[in-house]
């Protein structure tokens, strides 16, 4: 099945890709042979890849199973780049976008298959599944890992995260092994996916690498609205500058 429709106003391809969707949306000006990887919540807070679209960027994403980003759907995401890189004529490696749990896709994703990556915008991430979802006396928290997290990790326990190689926060040494670049926002205020118990980490693994990392803080603002809105031509001023 294929099927064109529109994404913001620009031409949009979705086809079946195994046994899941994908997506890839086409620049209006000369396209630049490099695409965007928005790696979870398609369509949610847009105005980057939007953006990213304006300079010439493909945008791709393919559907998980979970967003929880297990081995499963990190390897489905290879061969789905492989796939669109061959099909379009398009460079492989691939500016990862990933808001959230979008985020814990993109440092899997880049862990294991570092040839497919250009550099990492990660936004407000989950960096840590004891934080999200497994945070105890959190009753939305609970409700995701009972609903979810058992779904993708079948038999993994609170007390097995710490050496859960699917744990994103377990992978980022692989990610300062390649020297990738990564920017990352969060608000100050995000009482969803805690900093301190995510993104601080990251930060504190890069600590003698910090010409890697930057770091862009949202004051008084929370898990939402994802992106810098009125401010994305900034944003991808920042993430090319990292290529």
């Amino acid at each position: 099945m294929s099927e064109k429709t529109l994404f913001n106003g620009f031409e949009c391809e979705i086809f079946d890709f195994e046994d899941t969707v994908g997506y890839i949306v086409f620049p209006k000006t000369a396209p630049n042979g490099k695409m965007a990887f928005k790696t979870e919540y398609w369509n949610a807070f847009p105005e980057l890849e939007i953006e990213l679209l304006k300079r010439g960027y493909h945008l791709v994403h393919v559907k998980n199973h979970t967003r929880l980003a297990n081995r499963d759907d990190c390897d489905r995401k290879s061969r789905f780049i492989e796939y669109v890189s061959k099909t379009y004529d398009l460079d492989c490696r691939c500016i990862l976008v990933g808001m959230s749990c979008g985020g814990a896709q993109a440092v899997n994703f880049a862990s294991y298959y570092p040839r497919y990556v250009a550099c990492l915008f990660i936004d407000a991430p989950v960096l840590n599944f004891l934080d999200w979802p497994g945070r105890y006396n959190d009753a939305k928290c609970e409700g995701i890992w009972e609903a979810e997290f058992k779904a993708a990790y079948p038999g993994v326990k609170r007390c097995d995260i710490f050496k859960l190689a699917e744990n994103p926060i377990n992978n980022v040494h692989r990610l300062i092994e390649e020297k990738f670049q990564v920017i990352m926002l969060y608000g100050t205020e995000d009482m969803t996916v805690n900093y301190y118990s995510n993104g601080r980490l990251l930060e504190e693994a890069y600590s003698e690498n910090m010409d890697l990392l930057t770091i862009i803080p949202r004051k008084a603002q929370g898990h939402h609205p994802h992106g810098m809105l009125q401010k994305s031509n900034e944003l991808a001023d920042i993430i090319e500058s990292k290529l």
